[in-house]
């Protein structure tokens, strides 16, 4: 009898110990996940706040004399360009991503395969591990971009450039080493194709990591500035990335324009709630389209660590 009392008592220490963790890690956890809200929502309150407000007594957790007038502002001035570069943006997310994730996979496929299968796997994987660590630098690639791939003011330019990312690769390569080796030997003796083996049984089973890949990728996309702001000068073909910074550009420069200095006292431009607006325009579709998508993120890179 006592040393059951000892035993239980020890599984309710063991227990409590438990708890107190796990009450630890929900409230860092949730000190972290307010941290990360906090700035989204301080944009969304200044971008519905009055300019006025906002110069005299700064940004809020609370609107200060709420309007829409910026918003008016922005859709009245910049709406056929902004509606513009949202489809410009969604474009580029949706063809740029089935372009980088089918090259991608492809290539971590074939160098997931083993030597008797594939001579070259190995020499594949050096090669996209060197040119992941030693890159030739900013300069060449965009002399290469521009002059012999022709990759200036067209749509290919918000594309191409982002074919390959090696740690997506590396992470595909993983999921598709993890594949039972007796499926695939299986599916040959059945008489299937190196195609058929790839759709029917490697492809299948590394979706998890192929959907996270998917879902990097179009964050990489919809967040890209740089593709924009090095080969697209056309405002035809700015994403919103680019207008954001146009607009923030533009509005700077107005304000310190020295032809501009006597009509200051006069003329109240939305500087402040036009940047936290155009951050809302940037960022909502991302906010909208995350919450059914996180599962993935954790899901797809830890299997991949794991098993590779």
């Amino acid at each position: 009898m006592r040393e059951e009392s000892l035993k239980v008592k020890k599984q309710q220490e063991i227990q409590s110990r438990k708890t107190k963790e796990s009450i630890l890690c929900y409230v860092i956890v949730g000190i972290m996940a307010v941290s990360c809200f906090l700035p989204l929502w301080i944009a969304f309150v200044a971008s519905i706040s009055d300019e006025t407000a906002i110069v005299s007594s700064g940004f809020s957790l609370l609107p200060r004399k709420p309007t829409l007038e910026t918003y008016k502002f922005i859709i009245e001035n910049k709406g056929a360009m902004l509606f513009r570069a949202y489809g410009i943006s969604f474009l580029t997310v949706i063809g740029g991503t089935i372009y980088s994730v089918a090259v991608m996979t492809l290539f971590a496929y074939a160098t997931a395969q083993k030597k008797e299968n594939f001579r070259f796997a190995n020499v594949l994987s050096f090669f996209a591990w060197f040119t992941m660590i030693f890159s030739g630098g900013l300069l060449p690639w965009y002399i290469l971009c521009t002059k012999y791939y022709g990759l200036q003011n067209n749509i290919w330019a918000l594309i191409l450039p982002y074919g390959m990312n090696v740690f997506y690769m590396f992470v595909l390569k993983s999921n598709f080493k993890a594949v039972p080796e007796e499926l695939v030997e299986a599916a040959r003796i059945d008489g299937a194709t190196d195609a058929r083996v790839f759709f029917s049984v490697s492809l299948p089973l590394a979706k998890v990591g192929l959907v996270s890949v998917i879902l990097f990728m179009s964050l990489q996309y919809w967040n890209d500035f740089y593709l924009s702001l090095y080969l697209i000068t056309k405002t035809d073909l700015y994403t919103l990335q680019k207008l954001l910074y146009n607009m923030m550009a533009n509005i700077s420069a107005l304000l310190t324009n020295s032809s501009l200095q006597s009509a200051k006292e006069h003329i109240v431009l939305p500087s402040n709630t036009a940047r936290m607006a155009m951050t809302v325009f940037t960022v909502l579709p991302v906010l909208v389209f995350y919450p059914f998508a996180q599962k993935y993120f954790v899901k797809g890179i830890t299997v991949g660590a794991v098993k590779g």
